[in-house]
């Protein structure tokens, strides 16, 4: 699901307050939820009293710092990321359907 930071949510927004910041107001608009707290690294929601962790890809995480410390940010958008999404028990059930993402490589020296 894409989220959609707009003019309004950054308006809105109060930098250093994890439930008040523009990422929380898109977050709680887009889900029709009442709570979002926001982290530099992660979020959190409660859907229907159960806490989800949302992972934030790493040019929002810098959206955020900037907006804490410069007050400034244009609208942008982003695709959630759920905690458990591709975790150890699905990748194991799917064994081969895991692949590194493009861009990125696992250039980790084999252990001795």
């Amino acid at each position: 699901m894409k989220i959609n930071v707009t003019w309004a949510d950054i308006k809105s927004g109060k930098s250093g307050k994890p439930t008040e910041c523009m990422v929380a107001l898109a977050l709680k608009r887009q889900l029709g939820v009442s709570y979002a707290s926001v982290g530099y690294d992660d979020a959190g929601v409660s859907v229907a009293g159960q806490f989800t962790r949302i992972y934030l890809p790493a040019e929002v995480q810098r959206k955020i710092r900037s907006w804490d410390i410069l007050h400034f940010a244009i609208p942008f958008s982003f695709e959630l990321v759920f905690e458990g999404f591709l975790s150890a028990p699905a990748i194991a059930s799917a064994p081969g359907k895991a692949r590194a993402a493009l861009g990125f490589s696992s250039a980790l020296p084999e252990p001795a």
